[in-house]
């Protein structure tokens, strides 16, 4: 199959719609829903380790969606996060001739919060394993030298990347909406090194009334959502049927929780199973 320009050779990857679509893969719609006092780079990362858990390669089109009210009613405001060369066309996409609808404009506020910043940093760990080495030993009666293995405990150093929530106090510009939410925007240099070779960027919020709640269709919560491109039924765990690719991510276990997680790329969904416990 084709491989698309941001493509990686392990795990799932962040692109563009048009290069997900020529790799051939079936595209399904994975919506993940969350409530206030949310990271964003958190959500994305997890949103990203729920596609991989369903066997999806390929994510395009993600939004974060943002439910708040102005004068009164429900509103949505929309971003989205796309590749850098895709910027400008996600913007002009946004507008369409002919029709008309209701915009609220919305205006960038700074103040001083405190709340807690999803980060990731490098840490050195000792890591005490067995090593088996050769001894040379002469035999005076044969006259003869053999090698005799022997074994001892070492200690080693590894560095690798831990993650988690992090309190700060500190002065933001940020929108009304997100404020209101406590919602921390995602720092996208982040994300580049574990599922994308692209640059990443956020659009600006696109904010419009909620749609009417129905019964069919009820309207979500915050929510963040995108294309995902594979999806491999056979690996939820055992013992679950799930009816579809999302109700498969959403079984997925690999949300970021605790105080602090390991961030490692890459993982398949069983070991990922196997790190993250107790099913969401």
């Amino acid at each position: 199959m084709h491989k698309p320009q941001g493509y990686q050779a392990n795990g799932v990857t962040l692109t563009t719609k048009e290069e997900a679509a020529a790799s051939g893969f079936k595209p399904w719609k994975l919506a993940v829903a969350f409530g206030a006092k949310q990271d964003g780079t958190r959500l994305l990362l997890d949103f990203m380790k729920r596609a991989e858990a369903a066997g999806g390669r390929y994510v395009s089109d993600v939004h974060i969606v943002l439910v708040s009210e102005q004068d009164g009613e429900p509103v949505e405001c929309r971003t989205e996060i796309v590749p850098e060369s895709s910027v400008e066309l996600g913007r002009t996409l946004q507008s369409t001739p002919g029709r008309t609808e209701m915009r609220h404009h919305m205006v960038p506020v700074t103040r001083t919060v405190l709340e807690s910043q999803f980060q990731c940093q490098s840490v050195t760990e000792p890591r005490t394993v067995s090593e088996t080495y050769y001894e040379s030993q002469y035999d005076s009666s044969s006259k003869t030298t053999r090698s005799v293995p022997r074994t001892r405990m070492v200690t080693r150093f590894e560095s690798r990347q831990k993650c988690g929530l992090v309190p700060m106090m500190r002065t933001v510009t940020r929108f009304e909406y997100q404020l209101r939410s406590e919602y921390i925007p995602p720092r996208l240099e982040l994300v580049p090194r574990q599922y994308t070779r692209w640059s990443l960027k956020e659009t600006l919020p696109a904010c419009a009334p909620s749609p009417p709640q129905t019964g069919d269709s009820p309207s979500m919560p915050h929510r963040i959502e995108g294309e995902v491109y594979g999806c491999s039924l056979e690996q939820a765990p055992k013992g679950l049927v799930p009816a579809s690719c999302q109700e498969l991510a959403l079984q997925a276990p690999c949300a970021w929780r605790g105080p602090l997680r390991e961030a490692r790329p890459g993982a398949t969904a069983r070991a990922c199973r196997l790190r993250r416990g107790p099913r969401a």
